[in-house]
């Protein structure tokens, strides 16, 4: 058993990540956990990444994981790509969304309250204590690394993706989700281009663990992944989706599918 484990590390990281969190969305989809304690599941990926890591890498690996959390010396330009992109990405799809007959407002909500923006560091900032390093020391931190050492970036990005997604099927179920009653094929499209644009910024950032969770906060804050803006009109996601789509193939032209110019050996894990 222990040899299987770490012949296959992101297998046991899924796996982990999957049951831990699971163990908390199923029940609450069911109505069967009340109250809010149930949203700790955000936290399930990061303990599933530190006994990942624990079991296939020993001290080594989860020392490795704790430098890359703290790894902040990557070029101030990143912080600005990683922070204010995301707003920037908003607010040209909103534009656009405006531009084909649909509402600006209700395409950029935390656009349109003064309150709002005045809060928009504090929120900044618990989206990412919260979602951002709850999920990145899984995603970022333990599983593309690993795919990297054997697959180029493209392909571990959509491997990521696909599994990443897969990751919150529980929420299209749970009432009072964001996500509850939409299909899946919407964060499946989504998050496979997002992973693809995070694979981008970690290979280029040393494989940072902290530039990953203040993107996921901030993609979180701007509403990146917008929802639908009424029931079932699914307009606006899609054209988000189509836009991340846009940059991807963009990036995937320029750089090539490993994404990076030259050879980012701290980004990769050591095997």
């Amino acid at each position: 058993m222990t040899q299987t484990i770490r012949r296959h590390p992101v297998v046991t990281l899924f796996v982990l990540a999957y049951a831990l969190s699971w163990a908390i969305q199923i029940p609450r989809a069911a109505g069967l956990l009340q109250g809010e304690a149930w949203r700790v599941y955000v936290w399930a990926p990061a303990i599933a990444a530190l006994l990942a890591a624990a079991l296939t890498g020993g001290r080594a690996a989860v020392r490795e994981l704790g430098e890359r959390l703290v790894r902040w010396r990557v070029g101030w330009q990143w912080y600005v790509v990683v922070i204010l992109g995301p707003a920037a990405f908003s607010l040209s799809v909103a534009g656009v969304y405006a531009l084909l007959g649909g509402s600006f407002s209700a395409a950029l909500p935390w656009a349109q309250s003064e309150e709002t923006l005045v809060m928009l560091p504090v929120l900044f900032l618990i989206l990412a204590l919260t979602d951002g390093l709850g999920e990145e020391p899984a995603w970022r931190g333990f599983a593309l690394p690993q795919l990297l050492s054997r697959h180029n970036a493209l392909v571990a990005s959509l491997i990521v993706g696909v599994l990443w997604a897969l990751w919150h099927l529980p929420l299209l179920w749970t009432e009072g989700a964001p996500r509850y009653q939409e299909p899946i094929w919407p964060i499946l499209v989504d998050n496979t281009a997002k992973s693809v644009l995070f694979t981008w910024v970690f290979l280029h950032t040393r494989g940072s663990l902290l530039m990953a969770i203040l993107f996921h906060g901030a993609t979180n804050l701007f509403q990146v992944s917008a929802g639908p803006t009424s029931p079932g009109d699914f307009t606006l996601p899609l054209l988000a989706a189509v836009a991340k789509w846009m940059l991807v193939v963009v990036l995937v032209v320029v750089l090539g599918p490993n994404l990076a110019r030259g050879p980012h050996p701290e980004a990769l894990p050591k095997v």
